[in-house]
């Protein structure tokens, strides 16, 4: 590391060290404001909700305490700048959540510091309001340092990161012109050189007969640990069908009487789309018993039937798409909400598509293989993957700032979930994901703690660390970008 570096590093650390209480202040301000993306709640000038407006509101107005300029964007997003804002690099954050689900031991969007564990507990806390207080202060630091930048710094907050980047994709419809070079706080370090395509549709089939109702999930990009469904049957025969089946086919599975029939509910184990294989599919589990116990009459026994042999696997073999590349791995194909309406039943697909394969054959061949199911595609959306070469000049700078700091020989990476990168040009994903962090969470339920899991965790100690490499980045970058 240059000596001048070694010297900002050393301010760095005792800056971090007098602000402490402000970072945990500034992120359960963010924190507690239950900002879920809703576009079917749009309202003017908040086209994902008015929660997400509150949030955004509260995050301008903070960049304002701080002597920063901020602007509005549409209530798509808001910028913090500092410097020449013309002339910027740019750090591109979201401050939208995903939905908190069932089953937190502390308060959802409570924002909880347990100071003899030094973190904070609620939803957002980890993805990804910390990278936002992590690039407003970074700001500050180098505003107070008076570091000598070519560049200004833009912070931007998105909208609706977590819904399918619609906040982006509308900017830059309407002709906004971002940063010829950008950090995208929300992956894990060291430097995210590409990300695979995706795909987000829906699927609907006829599903009348004696399934009443039928519920699971509620965003499309997270495997759900909870479905439940009616049929119109009396309990006595529903136990006794699902009496014949295996134990591990309903060892999830809770029956009880109800006014319409029967409910029967399937648990399973909740996580990210994007790595299918550290979950276990509530959608799944249910249907795959409902089959098996063979009680449903109806068109509703051809859609639950398709259904369960659709979430048999979450790799494209039940759909004959199975495909993997050296660059970033297999493809992943979800279906991650399922909702019973009007006879018709409606399921989310989240695929994510490795870089190489060809997404025109790939459309083309899911299409086919859901209609020989019964099922009809609608609002098919397909995004481009994201690729820069690894020997890429900011690749490596990025790669020394890490490497300088955690002492880590991590490589850069590609990765099936998607961030900013794929949709705002010359954005680059690095952090705040420490590899090999290792964390005492037994005082959480196991399977907590995760990003899109229940009560959600950051160490504060990982936040200050992520905080010096992204200042430090931001001025070894100031020296290399155009």
């Amino acid at each position: 590391m240059q000596e001048k570096y070694i010297a900002l590093k050393q301010k760095i650390e005792k800056w971090i060290e007098e602000h402490k209480d402000e970072f945990v202040s500034e992120l359960q301000g963010l924190a507690r404001i239950p900002s879920v993306s809703r576009q079917d709640l749009a309202e003017e000038n908040a086209p994902f909700g008015p929660d997400c407006r509150k949030v955004l509101d509260y995050a301008l107005e903070r960049g304002q305490h701080y002597g920063f300029d901020t602007e509005d964007l549409s209530g798509c997003a808001g910028a913090i700048a500092w410097g020449d804002a013309e002339k910027a690099i740019g750090i591109i954050a979201h401050l939208d959540v995903v939905p908190v689900g069932e089953g937190w031991v502390y308060p959802t969007f409570g924002a909880t510091y347990l100071p003899e564990k030094n973190c904070l507990i609620g939803r957002g806390v980890s993805d990804n309001k910390s990278a936002a207080v992590m690039g407003m202060f970074a700001m500050r630091m180098l505003r107070e340092f008076e570091w000598p930048m070519k560049h200004g710094v833009k912070l931007f907050c998105g909208m609706s990161e977590e819904t399918g980047m619609q906040d982006m994709q509308m900017l830059l419809d309407k002709g906004y012109k971002f940063p010829n070079l950008s950090l995208v706080p929300d992956a894990a370090f060291p430097v995210n050189y590409g990300q695979k395509g995706s795909i987000d549709a829906e699927i609907v089939a006829d599903c009348k007969g004696n399934l009443v109702k039928f519920d699971s999930g509620s965003v499309r990009n997270v495997v759900p640990d909870l479905a439940e469904c009616v049929v119109a049957m009396e309990e006595s025969a529903v136990k006794e069908a699902l009496a014949k089946l295996p134990e591990e086919d309903t060892c999830m599975l809770t029956v009880n009487a109800c006014e319409e029939g029967t409910c029967i509910a399937a648990r399973g184990t909740s996580g990210h789309a994007a790595r299918p294989d550290a979950s276990d599919s509530a959608i799944k589990r249910l249907t795959r018993a409902l089959t098996l116990a063979d009680i449903l009459e109806g068109s509703c026994r051809n859609a639950i039937a398709e259904l369960a042999d659709l979430t048999a696997d979450s790799f494209g073999q039940s759909e004959g798409v199975e495909y993997a590349d050296e660059i970033s791995g297999p493809l992943t194909l979800v279906y991650g909400v399922a909702h019973l309406k009007d006879g018709k039943l409606t399921v989310s697909v989240d695929s994510r598509c490795s870089i190489t394969i060809d997404q025109q054959k790939l459309e083309k061949d899911l299409k086919k293989n859901w209609a020989k199911r019964g099922y009809q595609y609608e609002n098919f959306e397909m995004t481009r993957p994201f690729y820069i070469p690894k020997d890429d000049s900011r690749v490596l700078a990025l790669q020394e700032i890490y490497k300088d700091i955690t002492g880590r020989e991590d490589e850069p990476y590609t990765m099936g979930g998607g961030t900013y990168s794929r949709v705002v040009p010359n954005a680059i994903s690095f952090g705040p994901g420490i590899p090999g962090t290792v964390r005492d969470m037994s005082f959480l339920p196991e399977g907590h703690g995760g990003a899109h899991g229940k009560d959600e965790v950051v160490f504060m100690e990982s936040v200050h660390t992520c905080c010096m490499i992204y200042t430090l980045a931001l001025a070894a970058l100031d020296e290399i970008a155009d």
